[in-house]
């Protein structure tokens, strides 16, 4: 399957017909979903296929590779709690949602400076790739610091990454664990299509910097999650105090993560905010995750506590609002104001 396959997919069930208003629904609309099915069902076969040839093969060097780190580097004990621990990408975000359909589970170990340091899984997005590792010693003693790495991003063998984010936490009680989840923002990340991409962690640090070498390298591509992406049009337009104006382009809804991106016609020197209630009761808050001059994108801030739009909603009611960037202190305010009117939206 190519990308124009990917995209009929996709159009085929977010296509906006008649400004929004649903038709009703014929014997052509019967065919038109079966013919949605036939299509995403043939994507998913042939991913399918393709992950379980390929999982077959990482999945028994990856058995060697633990096995043997297990017995001759860090001792049976820290080994059996490294097996015991189930960690995904969708426990690290805390969502309730299963990502198994999306992900790639790479689990390979790289060992350097007295520290492994395990890719687990990864997830590919739009414009983002999600990640989570376990960091252990080898020689089996509690990883005593919540520590924090420093790495680069390469797509095809290109320095791609602009930002991360993300979050850490101890996996076991005798925190010789310890987990870490990452997000890395990739503009020009194209989910449909498959990459290669290569990770150079160098550093771990906290209170001392220990550097060193972890490198890991994969293929993968986020296609089963770009088809399964919902899009709704938004284009609503809003006039900020400085007199710039913004429009709200589209909300874009899946197991991963919840967005919604925007444009300006000039820099806007704003911090923009949309307060969200679906028609079922859910409230949520997007928060601006990545900008530029005039363009970025907001994203549900609380999906980690599976605070989500519901999908079965039909509608949501959307407020924006915007705070000044600081201009002297670096301090960032919280005092938020509306901008516009509350509008509806529908879905």
């Amino acid at each position: 399957m190519n990308r124009e396959a990917y995209k009929l997919a996709n159009e085929i069930r977010t296509t906006d017909w008649a400004d929004g208003d649903c038709l009703m629904e014929g014997p052509e609309d019967m065919d038109m979903r079966r013919y949605e099915a036939t299509v995403l069902n043939k994507i998913r076969q042939e991913k399918r296929k393709a992950k379980r040839t390929f999982g077959k093969v990482t999945a028994a060097a990856c058995a060697a590779a633990v096995l043997f780190t297990g017995t001759a580097m860090f001792g049976g004990e820290v080994h059996a709690a490294v097996r015991r621990i189930t960690w995904s990408i969708s426990s690290a975000l805390g969502l309730s949602g299963d990502l198994a359909d999306y992900r790639d589970v790479i689990q390979t170990p790289v060992a350097d400076q007295g520290y492994v340091i395990t890719l687990q899984e990864v997830v590919v997005a739009e414009k983002k790739l999600a990640v989570n590792y376990t960091v252990h010693r080898e020689d089996g003693q509690p990883v005593d610091q919540m520590l924090n790495l420093s790495e680069k991003v390469y797509v095809d063998g290109k320095s791609s990454a602009v930002a991360a984010g993300g979050g850490s936490s101890y996996l076991d009680d005798e925190q010789r664990v310890l987990g870490i989840e990452l997000s890395y923002e990739i503009p020009d990340l194209d989910p449909s299509l498959e990459h290669e991409f290569r990770i150079e962690v160098n550093e771990l640090w906290s209170g001392e910097r220990i550097r060193g070498n972890w490198d890991f390298a994969f293929t993968a591509d986020g296609a089963e999650l770009f088809v399964d992406t919902k899009r709704v049009s938004i284009q609503k337009e809003f006039t900020l105090p400085n007199g710039v104006t913004v429009v709200l382009e589209e909300l874009a809804m899946n197991e991963l993560e919840q967005t919604i991106t925007y444009h300006t016609d000039a820099p806007s020197e704003y911090l923009l905010q949309v307060t969200a209630v679906d028609d079922i009761g859910n409230q949520v808050e997007f928060g601006t995750r990545v900008a530029d001059k005039t363009s970025g994108y907001m994203s549900n801030e609380e999906i980690i506590d599976d605070g989500r739009l519901a999908d079965t909603a039909s509608s949501v009611h959307m407020t924006l609002n915007a705070v000044g960037l600081p201009k002297e202190s670096g301090q960032m305010s919280h005092d938020y104001i509306q901008i516009g009117e509350t509008f509806e939206l529908k879905l």
